[in-house]
């Protein structure tokens, strides 16, 4: 304990947890490097390719932005508060920026997964209603365009209320530090509202939404008769989505539940907290808080079979093995373009054509209409929007 010689106050020294800074910025550099990482390959893939282009997966790809965000913006003030003794080293503007963006993006996440579970809901609860709120690919940026000015609009007030000060620190210098200072009146009528009330609300929703979901894809007689690739994929998301939702509320309350309830803190109860718990809890919201911003990206190769087909579709395509290029069924169709195929009798060569010449071996596989229309959303979204003619061609090519 230190002692204040012109007040003869006891004040707690300024001591860290053993080993809590390195093992805090390890944990701070892995998830920043997964989440950028991970986050950037779910934007590449949606936007390379075609077959993952639908209004489910734009607002999927909205909510890695908004991570991204997090990650590149926000991740500064956690090694700064490790290592910076309280001193604010990044500037006015960051000081104002980073809070703003991490209310925004929380902001317009919690908005997107509300709208990527309604567009689930329509689809699935109620396929055939004709709604002018349905989300389709024309919609969807209009959409997630209304979303960030709202993100943005509510969030103004913590870049126009924060700034930078000078004051004395314990160790006996003046430092620049970075503070939110709302009036006590905002606390009521903004600050909680804002940050509490909206998440009640939206996930009041998602679990109505969600419950109806799983009524119609999860109920037993659905599971007994109905498994079809369209289904198996529709409960796939389902799945995904509410593991979504349920890691983004408990990873993301915990910071705002904690950046409500810290200003509010007098200096005699900081006291009685103590550097080492308050520091400590810091470090934990805000762990939890990037850790939200690199886990989706992991959940949707684990939950996804398509989007881990993409993930080792776009690893092929930037390392491309030499022996399964050469025994790739597309491929070969295009080497060997010339070389017609032999089946029942016709001739039959790589564009489609037919020749009645020469007698061949195989017999021809009748498949009916199921089947065919399964293969072919083994190549499509079945979301409600339509089938692109690029997939319908590959499904063509890979089953004549």
């Amino acid at each position: 304990m230190e002692v204040n010689g012109d007040s003869n106050e006891t004040v707690s020294p300024i001591e860290w947890y053993p080993g809590l800074q390195l093992t805090a910025c390890l944990f701070y550099s892995l998830i920043l490097v997964v989440g950028v990482i991970g986050n950037a390959l779910v934007i590449t893939i949606v936007t390379k390719y075609r077959d993952m282009r639908n209004a489910t997966n734009y607002l999927l790809t909205n909510l890695s932005i908004a991570d991204l965000s997090v990650l590149l913006f926000c991740t500064a003030d956690g090694y700064q508060h490790l290592y910076g003794k309280d001193k604010h080293r990044l500037g006015t503007f960051m000081c104002r920026f980073s809070p703003f963006v991490q209310n925004a993006t929380a902001t317009c996440s919690v908005l997107t997964i509300m709208a990527i579970s309604y567009e689930r809901y329509i689809a699935i609860c109620q396929p055939f209603k004709t709604n002018s709120l349905r989300l389709t690919v024309f919609h969807t940026l209009p959409t997630v365009i209304i979303f960030w000015i709202i993100s943005c609009c509510m969030s103004s007030p913590f870049f126009i209320f924060t700034n930078t000060y000078s004051v004395g620190s314990t160790y006996n210098e003046t430092i620049t530090i970075c503070l939110t200072q709302f009036h006590p009146s905002w606390s009521i009528w903004y600050l909680i509202p804002c940050t509490v009330m909206i998440y009640i609300i939206i996930a009041i929703m998602l679990i109505c939404w969600h419950y109806s979901i799983c009524s119609v894809l999860f109920n037993r007689e659905a599971l007994l008769r109905d498994n079809t690739i369209v289904t198996r994929y529709r409960r796939q998301v389902a799945q995904l989505l509410i593991v979504l939702i349920v890691s983004f509320f408990v990873l993301i309350l915990p910071y705002k539940i904690w950046g409500i309830i810290q200003p509010q803190l007098s200096l005699e109860q900081f006291h009685r907290l103590g550097f080492r718990r308050h520091s400590l809890l810091i470090i934990i919201t805000r762990l939890l808080l990037y850790l939200n911003s690199a886990i989706n990206p992991l959940l949707y190769s684990i939950m996804s079979t398509k989007f881990r087909q993409s993930f080792v579709r776009l690893s092929k395509s930037c390392c491309p093995n030499a022996k399964e290029r050469r025994s790739s069924p597309v491929l070969d169709c295009k080497e060997y373009l010339k070389r017609p195929v032999s089946v029942s009798g016709y001739r039959t060569g790589c564009n489609g054509s037919t020749s009645n010449a020469g007698r061949g071996s195989y017999q021809p596989i009748n498949l009916n209409h199921q089947q065919e229309k399964e293969k072919k959303f083994l190549f499509v979204d079945a979301s409600v929007t339509p089938v692109t003619s690029t997939a319908v061609e590959l499904s063509k090519i890979i089953f004549p």
